[in-house]
């Protein structure tokens, strides 16, 4: 498997999370590789594939769990994808939605990526690994759909989805999980792992469009393609509010802190504060406004209990997440939503 530098510690981080791990019992997650606890937990930093890779062993070899890829699927929401997470939600609909996968899912993994075609019948997915997956076929494959599910999830709402979804395996044990994650039709021992689209669901709307971050998240996104792809970098104009709220983004799980941030845009905090000061904002409201935004993404999934948003944003217990949230909207969680569980 080849070794490459810039993948998202994010994903290890959720699923060291998902695990219920700590620091004093981390050895096992880190054996065969040269990560530490702290490099995980650092946030702005990038993993190698194969170091990735094992971890993912590791992970399954922890929670001795054939469905691992399903049950940690169900924590990777469009908004734990930095900004291609955002570029989808606040897209116009479904199609563009796929394509913006498909073009840039490298900026997020290597693993695997994805290719596009469409009829008029509707769209196909279709995964393609970027190296022989092996043992982890199937845990990556089930992970990864589940990304793909939770875009498709957030267009459609509550109409069923209506396409069909293939799997290039056979039909592991626990396949009746699958119907409740992939819809009713659903085939194994297919050429190619995909998913179709009917033509009649492409073109729901994204209930939370927004034009503007939409396209500034797409243009984030084209910059990070570049970086990946070995092309040379233009000298980024981003401001600094903007490079705060797309590195907090792009690393969900943990609550920053203002030196976290300046050592990782390489200034030290004073100049953070002057520079945003200059820009007429405070470390405190940009990381709040991101964290609003991941807060009412995640809650607006039933599935998700309050205690596991709070868990997923890096509080260290419920209430503390329960009273930002109150500051935030000037109510609770459940004064906010109105669910039923």
């Amino acid at each position: 498997m080849q070794d490459r530098k810039y993948l998202s510690s994010s994903y290890a981080r959720i699923l060291f999370r998902h695990l219920r791990l700590s620091e004093e019992k981390s050895a096992a997650f880190f054996k065969g590789t040269t990560v530490s606890y702290d490099d995980l937990m650092s946030l702005d930093g990038c993993i190698s594939s194969d170091e990735l890779a094992q971890m993912y062993r590791n992970a399954c070899a922890i929670s001795g769990r054939d469905d691992l890829g399903l049950s940690v699927g169900t924590q990777l929401h469009l908004s734990t994808h930095g900004p291609l997470g955002v570029a989808i939600f606040s897209g116009p609909d479904l199609r563009k939605a796929l394509g913006l996968l498909a073009r840039y899912s490298q900026t997020r993994f290597d693993l695997v990526h994805f290719s596009v075609t469409e009829s008029p019948a509707g769209m196909t997915v279709t995964l393609i690994e970027g190296s022989e997956l092996h043992d982890l076929r199937i845990f990556i494959t089930e992970s990864v759909f589940s990304s793909i599910f939770a875009a498709i999830n957030h267009f459609t709402g509550d109409n069923e989805f209506s396409g069909k979804v293939c799997f290039s395996y056979s039909k592991p044990g626990y396949s009746e999980k699958y119907y409740d994650h992939y819809g009713a039709d659903i085939a194994f021992d297919c050429p190619y792992t995909s998913v179709f689209v009917p033509s009649s669901q492409l073109s729901i709307p994204s209930p939370v469009a927004d034009p503007l971050m939409h396209e500034q998240s797409v243009a984030i996104c084209e910059q990070q393609l570049n970086e990946v792809s070995g092309f040379s970098k233009e000298p980024s104009s981003q401001s600094t509010e903007a490079a705060v709220s797309s590195l907090i983004a792009e690393n969900p799980g943990r609550i920053w802190s203002l030196g976290e941030v300046a050592d990782s845009l390489h200034m030290s905090a004073r100049t953070l504060i002057r520079k945003l000061d200059a820009e007429g904002t405070r470390f405190q409201v940009v990381r709040d406004e991101v964290a609003k935004k991941q807060a009412v993404h995640y809650l607006s999934d039933a599935r998700l209990t309050v205690e596991t948003v709070a868990h997923l944003m890096g509080f260290s217990d419920v209430s503390s997440f329960r009273r930002s949230f109150k500051r935030w909207f000037g109510k609770t969680p459940s004064q906010y939503f109105t669910r039923s569980k």
